[in-house]
């Protein structure tokens, strides 16, 4: 298969659309259950999930600048778009989960891609794009415990 930059991007489509139908499908079956809410944390564990399992599934792409720039541009689409859609962003603006999503999908792929490229990854550390999915996700969650 060849080397697709933008298959993140389809990737975080639909586990983004996945996290969606589940989280209104539960408010459907289970209307006074607590569901967790659309914010940067769990925007980052879509993300670094959909980069995952790129990474499992074939060759991790190289660092380019304008591939980047094009996930980041995708991300913001997918995080704005499909939430919406689904009428789970209650009160929040399109514009505004368009932003954050962007952005944290691009620092995501940026981050993951940087750190896949400086460790050994293949048969002989099959755990190694997991871990380094988890270290970026408690990362994330440190970071926004300070904010």
């Amino acid at each position: 298969m060849k080397n697709n930059p933008l298959k993140r991007s389809v990737l975080l489509a639909a586990v983004v659309g996945l996290a969606c139908l589940a989280l209104a499908l539960s408010g459907i079956f289970a209307p006074m259950a607590i569901r967790p809410r659309l914010d940067l944390p769990m925007m980052l564990g879509l993300s670094v999930l959909a980069l995952t399992i790129d990474a499992y599934w074939g060759p991790a792409p190289r660092l380019s600048w304008s591939a980047l720039a094009a996930n980041a541009a995708l991300g913001g689409a997918v995080f704005a778009l499909l939430p919406w859609c689904a009428g789970l962003a209650e009160n929040t603006p399109v514009w505004t989960l368009g932003l954050a999503g962007a952005a944290v999908f691009g620092l995501a792929c940026l981050l993951y891609t940087a750190a896949l490229e400086r460790i050994a990854t293949g048969p002989k550390a099959p755990l190694a794009p997991a871990g380094t999915a988890l270290m970026l996700y408690l990362a994330g969650q440190c970071l926004s415990g300070i904010l």
